[in-house]
């Protein structure tokens, strides 16, 4: 069973690609702080840290945050 999609259904799905793609583009700097933090436990903004994650040690001397 194939699916058609009309030319005006193809240009609503183009114009909300390049909607999602300039989200992306504007925001990306915050997106990769947001994963290094994940990575890290420092979330850092224009080169400012902005927070530090807190480890604390459990009764099995594992990390907990």
């Amino acid at each position: 069973m194939a699916i058609t999609i009309s030319d005006e259904d193809r240009k609503i799905l183009k114009r909300m690609h390049e909607r999602v793609d300039y989200i992306f583009s504007l925001y990306k700097e915050y997106f990769d702080a947001l994963a290094e933090f994940d990575r890290t436990g420092v979330l850092k903004i224009h080169g400012k840290v902005l927070y530090v994650r807190e480890y604390h040690v459990n009764e099995k001397n594992y990390l907990d945050t």
